[in-house]
């Protein structure tokens, strides 16, 4: 399995870009799994174990920003109290 290892050179700005599109693909294949989608369940555990790779991957910031995109995304989606703090 390693042999199958690439490097991709990535800025941090396209690594956020990438995570804030699989939290979105997160959310449809949640839902998908809810309603009894084929295979949702197993793409979603699948993506969530790829995101939790991602974010220890991911270098540490020097100055961490509180208005991440991520969480200027999540603000504004779940800012009306309907969302899960699960993820």
């Amino acid at each position: 399995m390693l042999d199958n290892i690439k490097r991709l050179d990535l800025t941090a700005k396209e690594i956020e870009m990438i995570e804030s599109a699989l939290h979105t693909q997160k959310k449809i294949l949640s839902v998908q799994s809810e309603a009894g989608g084929s295979g949702a369940g197993q793409k979603l555990g699948e993506l969530q174990q790829l995101m939790k790779r991602i974010g220890r991957s991911r270098p540490a910031r020097k100055n961490p920003s509180w208005f991440s995109g991520s969480f200027i995304t999540k603000y504004l989606f779940c800012s009306q109290g309907n969302c899960s703090q699960g993820g």
